[in-house]
């Protein structure tokens, strides 16, 4: 009898906005752990035509899309098995970084993980994260094939939000019980609640948090209008970006070199009273659970996956897009009633440690990859 081994996992991650958090947050919760080896991968394209996974670094095969993203990953596992036992089981976030990886994929089991399915996306018109395209043309009826086929023969299948796990029983025609909603999660410890009491201070200025690397996309300029009313001249905004330039209003202070997890960025998360993010176009947002972990009440946009995040009414508020005037009526509820904003933000917190627990949904991650590295033996 041969004696068992420690499967050896290997998660590939398509690095773009929030996904290097869910990578982060992942492999803290996982590397630790004795049950299983784990190898990470974050495939990066950056503006330097330059594609770095782990320690390697790849030139941008002279070919788009989801072709050289597979090509890039796959040479990536080349090298990680090279070094290693091969692989005997793979996460995967981002379908574009393994649809083409057909020996790969032939010989491991694999889970899938996913902000948005293609027809999802077309859906809701999130052409920021997918390259536009007609769902009816030949061409994307012969690639939908394609992405049906990869998703039935996954493993598992890990979507963010409800509406997408949506659209892989109704579009691609997954069975339901190979599908697990599984929303970004939060490092809990790092992300601890203050006593948001004393914030409530009579005579105390509201705080307002902005968080968003693209300023434009994210609804950064509605919120330079909102603090621009006269009616919010007593509230401070701190604007978290990185694309942002110009001039702001002198109740916004702008900070542009500020990274996820870190403490300066969970410091202002501290210090603010209410998060703020009027997006135009999300899949999905781990600053707006990041800051409800940290019990604020969170004001965000129908837009998306967002709708999972916010319970309407009672952990904050959702707002069409790009209706300056309900933003302002909602910010300004907040501002006229202390309480409201503490008990919003205590059901926020309860939430967050409902759905949003980093520990849990890694450990659904790894239980799922160990019994799908079983199915192969």
């Amino acid at each position: 009898m041969e004696p068992q081994t420690k499967p050896n996992m290997l998660f590939a991650v398509y690095v773009a906005g929030g996904n290097a958090t869910i990578l982060q947050n992942l492999q803290h919760a996982i590397s630790p752990r004795s049950d299983v080896d784990s190898a990470w991968l974050p495939v990066e394209l950056d503006s330097k035509d330059k594609v770095y996974g782990t320690h390697h670094t790849y030139r941008r095969p002279l070919i788009p899309g989801t072709f050289r993203n597979s090509m890039v990953t796959g040479e990536a596992i080349k090298a990680l098995e090279g070094a290693k036992r091969p692989f005997d089981v793979a996460y995967f976030f981002g379908h574009t970084i393994c649809m083409f990886l057909l020996r790969f994929r032939s010989r491991v089991p694999y889970v899938l993980a996913m902000d948005g399915t293609p027809l999802w996306y077309a859906r809701h018109r999130l052409w920021y994260a997918f390259p536009k395209f007609d769902p009816n043309s030949l061409s994307a009826r012969l690639k939908h094939l394609v992405v049906r086929r990869m998703y039935q023969k996954a493993f598992h299948l890990f979507p963010l939000s409800q509406g997408v796990r949506d659209s892989l029983v109704e579009d691609y025609g997954i069975p339901p019980e190979k599908i697990t909603v599984l929303p970004p999660g939060v490092n809990m410890p790092l992300f601890p609640c203050p006593d948001r009491r004393a914030h409530a201070a009579p005579g105390r200025p509201m705080r307002v948090i902005f968080v968003g690397a693209d300023f434009d996309r994210k609804g950064g300029p509605l919120v330079l209008q909102l603090a621009a009313r006269p009616e919010f001249a007593d509230v401070r905004f701190d604007v978290v970006t990185r694309s942002f330039s110009g001039t702001a209003p002198a109740n916004v202070q702008v900070h542009t070199n500020l990274q996820t997890n870190t403490e300066p960025m969970v410091r202002l998360f501290r210090e603010a009273d209410v998060f703020l993010l009027p997006t135009d176009a999300d899949a999905h947002s781990v600053a707006a659970i990041e800051a409800m972990t940290m019990g604020l009440p969170v004001i965000t946009t129908t837009v998306g996956g967002i709708v999972d995040i916010v319970d309407e009414g009672k952990t904050g508020y959702l707002v069409p897009p790009r209706d300056l005037d309900v933003l302002a009526d909602r910010v300004g509820r907040l501002r006229d009633d202390a309480e409201l904003r503490l008990r919003m933000g205590e059901a926020g917190r309860r939430r967050a440690e409902a759905l949003f627990d980093n520990e849990k949904l890694s450990h659904t991650v790894v239980e799922t990859m160990k019994r799908a590295a079983a199915s192969r033996r």
